[in-house]
């Protein structure tokens, strides 16, 4: 996945407000918005680890709450998405 962003569209969604969001992008996760977290954590998709990340690389920015308050189906659509970005490409080394 090549892509700086991407767009998820969430079934069930989270409320700001009197507004119901089921759109959000996510951004590609960088060194700053991982730091403190531990990225196996984050690709076994850790629920605490995910509400620490989550209000860093999302639009509307979630709060934590917003992250423990989805239904789990939307939480796997994003943590599928997250792992699409961190994945090996064609321009990194091999291990």
């Amino acid at each position: 996945m090549n892509a700086k962003t991407k767009e998820i569209s969430l079934t069930q969604g989270f409320t700001r407000g009197e507004l119901k969001i089921t759109t959000i992008t996510l951004q590609r996760p960088n060194t700053g918005h991982c730091r403190g977290l531990n990225l196996k954590d984050v690709l076994s998709f850790e629920i605490n680890a995910l509400a620490v990340l989550l209000p860093r690389i999302t639009q509307p920015s979630m709060t934590s709450q917003d992250v423990y308050e989805l239904e789990l189906m939307d939480t796997l659509k994003i943590a599928e998405a997250i792992t699409g970005f961190l994945e090996n490409t064609e321009s990194s080394p091999s291990v």
